[in-house]
């Protein structure tokens, strides 16, 4: 049986909000140090704050400044999007040599839930041209982290979510996490995640808010804690850390061995499954439990290929053919 290949995940790499060389150039250094540091699967995030999804009324907009209204003119989502892939796309074939798996991951900032519109639809669209592997929400209030909580149905927004993350550089400010309802967020699946970037960042006193937050997230889903991850969030290459470093973190903020590798490993590695899963899984078959860095032409020989680390059948349409084929009857004499 063959040795099962080594796998470390970072899922929150921030895509730079301006797009320029030098800011581009920052990304890819990063991305070259989690190499060194022996990460192999990594998703590059794109943060979509309220200002860049929501369309304001035309009472709204009488009371904005000219300023913003000009901003909000300017600004197209859609434009920014297929930037964001694009460069993903170009990022993705320089590291597809060097056994780094690269997936996209969005980031909704949520104030208001009514704001949202249909921006969710939008993102998870089957006829859309690109799907996000992961899609998280970043709650700013109390009632964004209520929209989790208050959409249950199974054809509402929250279903495609994987990753709550938070603000850590920043006090949880305006609403406090309750125990039943991180619980209850943890039980649907959708995984907790923790940035540690900001301990070693002392500006404004970030260290001291990471540490506060963090501690505030896994007290409140202590019975969850299995089901949470952790990532970066560095937006540069001097934030990051290796997996003994991590371990540190996680042993002073209070947790047990135990919970350092499936919050290293097991749970964002379930995190993009699932999420490749809604994206991918639409008349295809799965073999899950594999994971392969590089194309191997035995694998497309025999009618599967690779899909961002992980094996799909892709000649499915000709199995079903056979299986409709009626069973052939022997008549009894």
């Amino acid at each position: 049986m063959a040795k099962s290949q080594h796998m470390q995940c970072d899922l929150n790499i921030p895509f730079p909000k301006i797009v320029n060389k030098e800011n581009l150039d920052k990304l890819e250094l990063i991305l070259h140090t989690l190499i060194e540091l022996n990460y192999t699967h990594v998703a590059i995030n794109k943060q979509l704050s309220p200002k860049m999804y929501y369309t304001p009324s035309k009472k709204q907009k009488q009371q904005m400044t000219p300023k913003d209204l000009q901003n909000l003119e300017e600004y197209d989502l859609k434009a920014d999007l297929e930037t964001y892939f694009k460069q993903f796309e170009i990022l993705e074939q320089k590291f597809k040599s060097k056994q780094l798996k690269l997936f996209t991951r969005v980031t909704v900032e949520i104030d208001d839930p009514n704001q949202l519109g249909s921006i969710f639809i939008n993102l998870n669209s089957p006829s859309a041209k690109n799907r996000f592997d992961l899609v998280a929400i970043l709650p700013l209030s109390e009632k964004g982290l209520a929209f989790l909580t208050n959409n249950n149905g199974s054809g509402s927004n929250s279903t495609s979510i994987d990753i709550l993350t938070f603000d850590y550089a920043n006090y949880f400010n305006g609403f406090h996490l309750k125990h039943k309802t991180m619980n209850g967020i943890t039980r649907r699946g959708i995984k907790v995640e923790i940035l540690y970037s900001s301990i070693f960042n002392n500006l404004n006193q970030s260290n001291l808010k990471f540490i506060n937050n963090s501690k505030q997230v896994i007290r409140c889903c202590r019975k969850g804690i299995k089901t949470c991850i952790i990532s970066s969030g560095a937006t540069q290459n001097i934030y990051l850390r290796g997996k003994i470093a991590i371990e540190s973190i996680l042993d002073f903020l209070g947790l047990k061995p135990d919970v350092y590798s499936r919050m290293l490993k097991e749970n964002p590695i379930s995190s993009l499954l699932n999420g490749r899963l809604r994206v991918k899984s639409y008349q295809q078959t799965i073999a899950t439990g594999i994971d392969v860095m590089m194309k191997d032409p035995e694998i497309e020989r025999e009618g599967y290929e690779v899909v961002n680390g992980f094996v799909v059948k892709s000649n499915i349409e000709e199995n079903l053919e056979d299986k409709l084929e009626p069973p052939t009857k022997k008549l009894k004499k």
